[in-house]
């Protein structure tokens, strides 16, 4: 397992910290004092792992993961806050964190998490030569072309596909038909399962790291708790 630990913090003593602790793990590490900073200085390509603060001060960290959760950066996020929180814990997840972090948690509780975005990192490594036609495929999707392949992700059926754009089924059928091509696909079960996991935001498609099946249960239990 190799990679190396970005931190972006606009506090020095928690910079220096996750680098002591990356330094103790055998890890290279950067740091950045802002989002602005990472942005300039980050050069995707190789495995690492991100450590972002959510409230920086300019950028906050939200829009950071948002940027770069997307697997081919490589660089799966563990975000970090002053307070634990479930709903900060629910939209950092969402915006494309892998877990949530309390900044004042035990070294060895963020030596885990580092690990466990190292291995994801290293995994997809192994594995993102096999996915750059698909993503070429993705880019080569109109905006229209992009809205059926999130419907058919969902597994809607065309009658229901085509409803809800409102447009004809032959229309409908001339788009599934010219995405599938794109993507190199027989079928619509075949091109979602190549696809994954995915989340349209304003027209794009976004791959997304797994989240932790425990993470993602205790945060939703703790909203249930908190909106009885």
């Amino acid at each position: 397992m190799h990679g190396c630990v970005h931190v972006v913090d606009d506090e020095l003593f928690v910079r220096e910290s996750v680098q002591l602790l990356a330094t103790s793990m055998n890890l290279p590490c950067e740091t950045y004092e802002s989002a602005e900073d990472f942005t300039e200085r980050f050069r995707p390509g190789s495995p690492g792992c991100l450590v972002v603060d959510l409230f920086l001060t300019g950028r906050n960290g939200f829009s950071l993961l948002r940027e770069y959760s997307d697997p081919r950066f490589l660089i799966p996020a563990i975000a970090i806050s002053g307070s634990l929180d479930s709903r900060l814990s629910l939209r950092a997840i969402q915006e494309g964190a892998v877990t949530f972090l309390n900044k004042d948690c035990e070294q060895q509780e963020l030596g885990r998490a580092i690990s466990m975005c190292l291995r994801l990192a290293n995994d997809a490594e192994s594995v993102i030569g096999h996915e750059r036609p698909l993503q070429a495929g993705l880019e080569q999707l109109s905006n229209s072309e992009k809205v059926v392949l999130d419907h058919l992700i969902q597994g809607m059926p065309n009658r229901a596909i085509a409803k809800a754009l409102n447009v004809s089924e032959r229309t409908l059928e001339r788009r599934r038909a010219s995405l599938l091509s794109k993507l190199n696909a027989r079928s619509a079960a075949e091109a979602a399962h190549m696809v994954g996991l995915v989340s349209r935001e304003e027209g794009v498609l976004r791959r997304r790291w797994p989240v932790p099946a425990e993470l993602l249960a205790g945060v939703l239990s703790d909203d249930d708790q908190r909106h009885p």
